[in-house]
């Protein structure tokens, strides 16, 4: 066997927590090259912690022989909700115009959020706040001020630049659901690291609004934005070709992956696309395409 070939993946273990075709598409698409001792490591602690990586939960991130295992905010915000003593959790930023005061509570020494009243105009945004709330524990504030996020606009591949207001709002989320609920993973060794991170720069995922940014990785310069409409094109091509609908098409991608077609990853859409040639092997169609695959429309297909 060569250096570079995997010893073959045995998935037999992990069947109780995902079935063949979500195992196949993980071991394919999501956990791409991991090794059988990566790939169940990151399958154990989806398994252990109730993560679902087709819901953006986790992320397997592999980059030459260096393995990483992301949990995303949505995956921290899971992991919280889940929890008898989980009482909510609310983020609000805060804009030059707006009145806001913020305190220390004596007792508990907690801030304390003391007046939050909205002007019109709003300003720009000056920070961003997040209150956790858990059963028969102080309510844990954290508040970021704008000086301390700006930096991250400059991140090449950064979607803080397109999403500055949902991206501050999602740091600061995640930085109180930490803090509450002391939401970690351990790093298991030197080379497989386990971390949270909201921001996707570092991943292969990328939204359906296009972007030009190319993302430098170590084999070189990587286009999500062509790499995203190759991935659509085949599955479209796919779906046409075998009779498919944009309703078939629509529904599927709900029924599978929980979201709307705008709303996909890169990383999703190659999963889908490995669902979908499952689906075609067990019933093959002959209806003609209907249109090209430039024509579909996200925003119907997202609904």
């Amino acid at each position: 066997m060569s250096k570079t070939q995997l010893a073959p993946i045995n998935t037999s273990q992990f069947e109780e927590h995902f079935t063949q075709k979500e195992l196949d598409v993980v071991v394919n698409s999501i956990a791409k090259n991991a090794t059988n001792e990566e790939l169940a490591l990151f399958i154990q602690i989806c398994k252990n912690n109730g993560l679902n990586p087709f819901k953006n939960h986790i992320y397997f991130i592999k980059y030459g022989n260096q393995m990483s295992i992301q949990v995303s905010v949505e995956g921290i915000l899971h992991l919280a909700q889940k929890r008898e003593d989980y009482k909510g959790i609310s983020t609000q930023l805060v804009h030059e115009n707006d009145e806001f005061e913020i305190g220390v509570d004596p007792e508990t020494q907690e801030l304390k959020i003391e007046k939050h009243s909205i002007k019109i105009p709003r300003g720009k945004v000056a920070a961003c706040y997040a209150i956790a709330r858990r059963e028969g524990y102080p309510d844990k504030v954290v508040l970021i001020e704008m000086d301390e996020v700006e930096h991250l606009k400059k991140k090449a591949g950064s979607q803080w630049a397109n999403y500055f207001n949902d991206m501050f709002k999602k740091h600061t989320l995640k930085r109180a659901l930490k803090l509450q609920f002391g939401i970690e993973a351990e790093d298991h060794d030197s080379s497989s690291q386990v971390s949270y991170d909201d921001d996707t720069s570092n991943r292969q995922r990328i939204d359906i609004t296009p972007t030009d940014q190319v993302i430098e990785a170590e084999n070189g310069s990587f286009n999500e934005k062509e790499e995203l409409k190759k991935q659509w094109d085949l599955v479209y091509d796919k779906t046409t070709n075998n009779g498919w609908t944009e309703d078939d098409l629509k529904s599927f991608i709900k029924n599978t992956l929980g979201k709307g077609a705008k709303y996909l990853s890169l990383q999703e859409v190659v999963g889908l696309n490995k669902l979908i040639d499952f689906e075609n092997s067990k019933s093959a169609k002959t209806e003609e395409p209907k249109q090209d695959a430039l024509d579909i429309d996200f925003d119907v297909l997202g609904e």
